[in-house]
């Protein structure tokens, strides 16, 4: 297959037989040709992020925003730059020279950018500005394709100026290229450097200053908005998956997938026995319940970049019919005013849904019954409250083919009280929340509780934060000395926390940061039961960086522990404090410093993600005591305790439940080996 609009435009042109469509085709092979594959948008302004959607946003583009904390620093990196569709990339942008600040003065009336793009830029200067002077921005563009060819395409707007304020922009690659741009009442002036080849490294260097023309007082000179349009040489796609034909269950879900070799970008679209399924343009396809209908049905994709293209075989779809009944997995109450029943497949709504088919603890109905949007969860709440075991009895629940559940199943749980369960803070930017969702940005199965504006003030308050199962708890985070802000330059790498959670943080420094210095973040955790012990875990992350970012966390309960992690660089990296016991007012009390061997410039101390968990005493046995014929075991941790004649022998349990300590008597002659099982 000849793909892309590319190719049926130059086929218009060269004639619709057969004698023109072969010339095309040699054409297509034969040729390795240049044309743009991928566009970069980055917004230089922190005041107003653009983001994908109506205006004063852009509803056609993804774009990148440059945050103030990144920008305002020599050290500062934004990394793995989105296309314009959204496809994540290698690139990353460096500081190598910072900015001063943000302006707010651009226009909104631009006909090319929107205007939460336009209406800010940062700025340089060289004459005295808030105590700064000789302030030329610099930054690297770096990862970029030493193949490729890239045009820069540089905006800014300063409205109701009087004077000249154009900017040079020095565009350094394998080569070094200039242009310069006045920002001063511009509404939709550009300039661009075309066929940028970056150097050996991969790297491309924009330097900013202002030219001889600039006649501003302080020489002011700004960047609003950067377009990167990345041309790379075309060359043929080939299939390395072909989609495979599959059986699945009756309303089960079926997933083709597909993998291509060939130059970027790879445009994907799915088809359903030969006709287009709207909106399947990924790597892989998936059917959420195949119904026994479709049995048979055949599912193809091609694939094309800005050249060429390839069409797969067809994969059939083989349906089963479903025959067995749903099976109730597990039963369990967090706080005890609701229980929540978990099925091993989707069940039917109305039947899930009945309150008559559940009885808690032999008679209770509940006095409702949801559904969760997989199916797979059903949440009664209860008329009173549960304490201690319970007993769930299910009748007449249905699975989406029909079949009914075995009759009477029971289930058995146990009624977790608050401080039994975890809970998971997010420190950092409003914007990027942490919530129960979809992987990898979100968390499909904690609730978090998100420190935005909160962590910004000296007496910010979160009360009745909830738990991971979703359940208000009496704990509080109360500030008593504030973050300075969010750092957005986080890890999306993480496997121990989503997303949304590792790339951003709450930072503290102590060197002249954003006019204000000496901040040394502390708050407190409040409603903490004092009669239990908890581990607290910390994370955080600051990518891009060459230097130590240390920060050291002081923890304050009935007694004092210290913990020590550097964010720089981190990706999976955590310190934990276990075993801590609040103070006999419920709190615990968490303070960040930098350590000795921090070694950046303002000393930025980091904070992203705390987790809060009852502290369990590892398992594990004392040294044996014998005395008066007897064998006496000591042990930490809650275990069952068995015992068995010898190591390859069959182990028994010890009853009734023994706990710590354990005596025996010693027979004569005879060998005993004791385990503790969790």
């Amino acid at each position: 297959m000849i793909g892309g609009a590319l190719g049926s435009r130059r086929l218009g042109r060269s004639g619709t037989g057969a004698r023109g469509l072969s010339w095309l085709a040699a054409a297509l092979v034969l040729a390795s040709v240049s044309v743009p594959a991928q566009t970069y948008l980055i917004d230089f302004g922190g005041a107003n992020t653009t983001l994908n959607g109506p205006a004063p946003d852009d509803p056609a583009n993804y774009w990148n925003n440059l945050p103030n904390a990144t920008a305002q620093t020599d050290t500062g990196a934004m990394s793995n730059l989105v296309s314009t569709i959204n496809t994540a990339s290698t690139i990353d942008l460096v500081m190598v020279r910072r900015f001063n600040g943000v302006n707010e003065s651009g226009t909104q009336a631009s006909t090319i950018y929107p205007a939460d793009a336009t209406r800010d830029s940062m700025f340089g200067n060289t004459g005295n500005h808030s105590g700064l002077t000789d302030i030329y921005p610099s930054f690297k563009l770096t990862d970029l394709d030493p193949a490729a060819k890239y045009t820069l395409t540089f905006y800014a707007s300063r409205m109701s100026a009087s004077d000249n304020r154009e900017t040079g922009y020095t565009v350094v690659g394998s080569s070094t290229n200039f242009v310069a741009l006045d920002a001063a009442n511009n509404v939709d002036n550009t300039v661009s450097v075309a066929d940028v080849v970056p150097d050996a490294s991969g790297a491309i260097a924009i330097d900013i200053g202002p030219t001889e023309n600039n006649n501003n007082s302080v020489k002011y000179t700004y960047l609003g908005v950067l377009r990167i349009d990345e041309v790379v040489p075309q060359t043929p796609l080939s299939f390395v998956k072909q989609p495979a034909s599959q059986s699945v269950v009756q309303l089960k879900p079926a997933t083709f997938t597909c993998e291509v070799s060939g130059s970027m970008p790879h445009i994907f679209q799915w088809y359903e026995n030969g006709i287009v399924i709207p909106d399947a343009t990924q790597p892989s396809y998936t059917i959420p319940a195949a119904e026994l209908w479709m049995s048979g049905f055949t599912y193809s994709v091609t694939v094309s970049n800005l050249l060429y293209g390839v069409t797969s075989t067809n994969a059939v779809l083989t349906v089963l019919s479903d025959n067995n009944p749903p099976v109730a997995l597990k039963a369990a109450s967090y706080g005890g005013t609701t229980v929540q029943v978990n099925y091993n497949e989707p069940v039917e709504y109305w039947t899930a849904c009945s309150t008559d088919n559940y009885r808690i603890n032999g008679g209770a109905v509940a006095a409702l019954a949801e559904l969760s949007t997989d199916g797979l969860t059903v949440t009664l709440t209860l008329p009173e409250p549960l304490t201690g075991a319970f007993t769930v009895v299910i009748n007449n629940v249905t699975d989406l083919a029909g079949n009914v559940i075995a009759p009477n199943t029971s289930l058995t749980g146990d009624v977790i009280p608050f401080e039994d369960q975890e809970l998971l803070f997010d420190f950092g930017d409003g914007a990027q929340t942490t919530q129960i969702g979809a992987a990898p940005e979100n968390d499909p199965e904690n609730h978090w509780n998100n420190i935005t504006s909160v962590g910004t003030s000296d007496s910010g308050q979160l009360l009745n934060v909830v738990s991971v199962h979703g359940v208000p708890t009496p704990v509080s985070l109360v500030m008593i000395r504030r973050f300075s802000g969010a750092n957005n330059n986080g890890t999306l790498a993480s496997t121990l926390f989503p997303q949304k959670a590792t790339r951003d943080s709450l930072y503290g420094h102590t060197e002249l940061w954003n006019e204000v210095t000496d901040i040394f973040p502390s708050f407190k955790l409040t409603g903490l039961n004092p009669a239990r012990k908890y581990t607290l875990t910390i994370y955080a992350s600051r990518m891009g960086v060459s230097d130590v970012r240390e920060c050291l966390y002081t923890v304050e309960g009935a007694t004092t522990n210290l913990a020590v992690l550097d964010a720089s660089n981190n990706i999976d990296k955590t310190v934990a404090v276990e075993g801590i016991t609040p103070s006999a007012a419920g709190e615990i009390v968490i303070s960040m410093a930098p350590t000795e061997r921090n070694n950046e410039a303002h000393h930025f101390t980091y904070l992203g993600v705390l987790r809060v968990s009852p502290y369990t005493a590892p398992l594990k046995f004392m040294q044996p005591v014998i005395a008066n014929g007897k064998i006496k075991l000591e042990w930490t941790g809650e275990g069952q305790l068995e015992r068995a004649s010898s190591l390859d022998g069959q182990w028994t349990t010890i009853e009734p439940v023994p706990t710590s300590p354990y005596e025996e008597e010693i027979v004569a002659g005879a060998s005993r080996f004791y385990r503790l099982k969790p």
